[in-house]
């Protein structure tokens, strides 16, 4: 019986040469131990973003000893959260933070984003989650006139984002 402190589940795609090369998704599942190991628990190639896809993955690594998680770490992928919470549904989400501020520095002027990543880089730096929503009040008054989807979708994704605050 495999117990891990957090599953981070994230893909990539590779060029495979099968009958022809192609681009194909590989999603890898890695655990970090209770000590701060991390170990490759598996991957998987191809496959579908979908609830049922993540479920059949998710049931994979539980059936071969991935028996307990607290806290799974996954960008936002259609039918993610869902499939882990029926597998683990004692365990917290996480949004991933990497992927988030990646996506949010895509969507801003070049001339914004050195500052944009600052206070970015001061919500998810912060070491408890009232620091972080303070420093998430920074972003929103200096950004929310000039970027008001970013900052709305930073808005709606902070609890999922801050989860990983509850741990040390």
């Amino acid at each position: 019986k495999q117990r891990y402190s957090v599953l981070y589940l994230d893909g990539m795609y590779v060029k495979l040469r099968r009958d022809t090369v192609a681009n194909e998704v590989i999603y890898f599942a890695i655990g970090v131990t209770e000590e701060g190991y991390r170990e490759l628990l598996g991957f998987y190639v191809g496959g579908q973003e979908t609830a049922l896809g993540w479920q059949d993955m998710l049931q994979d690594l539980y059936q071969r000893g991935l028996k307990e998680v607290l806290l799974g770490v996954f960008d936002g992928l259609p039918g993610l959260e869902e499939a882990f919470k029926n597998i683990y549904p004692k365990a917290d989400v996480q949004r991933c933070v990497v992927h988030k501020v990646r996506n949010t520095l895509n969507r801003i002027r070049k001339k914004d984003r050195e500052q944009v990543a600052e206070d970015l880089k001061a919500i998810y730096r912060s070491f408890t989650r009232s620091q972080a929503e303070e420093q998430f009040h920074v972003f929103q008054d200096r950004w929310r006139s000039k970027y008001p989807r970013e900052v709305a979708s930073w808005e709606q994704d902070l609890p999922v984002l801050l989860t990983f605050l509850k741990y040390p």
